[in-house]
């Protein structure tokens, strides 16, 4: 009878260490993982803080006025542009299509 519980204890000692080795192994796993994420984040937020500075750069007010006036040849409209409203042509009365047509008419 002795002999039994000694080696009920003996194997659940055994049980209780190989477990916990797998929970070890599992702990440090997972922390490594926790560390790379972690690395991932932090190698983003960097990213991201890059990107709005480079985003706070290209529009800038300055630079964008500089570059319109070197690419787009605007030009301050000139008095004759500017009209009465009075003035523009009223557009034509168009009836809508019918449901039986398409647009082409046919």
């Amino acid at each position: 009878m002795r002999g039994r519980g000694t080696l009920f204890w003996i194997l659940l000692a055994a049980l209780v260490g190989f477990g916990l080795f797998q929970v070890k192994y599992k702990v440090q796993t997972l922390e490594n993982d926790l560390r790379r994420l972690n690395a991932n984040i932090t190698a983003e937020q960097e990213q991201l803080h890059v990107l709005r500075a480079e985003w706070a750069y290209l529009n800038h007010p300055l630079r964008l006025e500089e570059l319109s006036a070197r690419h787009l040849l605007l030009r301050r409209p000139t008095i004759d542009q500017i009209r009465a409203l009075n003035t523009i042509p009223h557009r034509t009365e168009i009836s809508p299509p019918s449901p039986l047509t398409d647009e082409a008419g046919r």
